[in-house]
């Protein structure tokens, strides 16, 4: 069985992960030096989540937005992105095996691990 049934589950539990990590320190710290766009593409359910960084800002939206180009698209199953979130995965593995996809530079993924970093964190102590 799915961790997420549906794709208003998905998006809830990334966008709750998200509101509730900006109030950390460390995110706090990574948000103010980051300018980037990532978008993640779900499957099993589908789902699309926008992150948008800048100015010290972040925004999280449910869509492709066609306005905006990402700098990185990660496609993977909202299996995957449960593990990911959770730090149950090791993500260099998951992408030589295809389990995420990356579009884009991973020089400026890579901009985004103490974010990362903070959000599995932060999912574990939650859990």
């Amino acid at each position: 069985m799915a961790i997420f049934e549906t794709s208003e589950q998905l998006f809830r539990y990334i966008s709750e992960l998200f509101e509730e990590i900006a109030t950390l320190p460390e995110a706090q710290e990574a948000i103010k030096s980051l300018t980037l766009c990532v978008r993640f593409n779900y499957t099993m359910p589908d789902c699309v989540a926008t992150l948008t960084v800048a100015n010290g800002e972040y925004a999280i939206s449910r869509d492709a937005n066609g306005d905006v180009t990402p700098d990185v698209e990660l496609t993977m199953t909202g299996d995957v992105a449960h593990k990911f979130w959770t730090g149950e995965l090791n993500v260099m593995s998951a992408i030589t095996s295809r389990e995420i996809d990356i579009a884009g530079s991973l020089g400026k993924i890579m901009r985004l691990t103490p974010l990362i970093k903070a959000a599995i964190r932060h999912n574990k102590e939650r859990n």
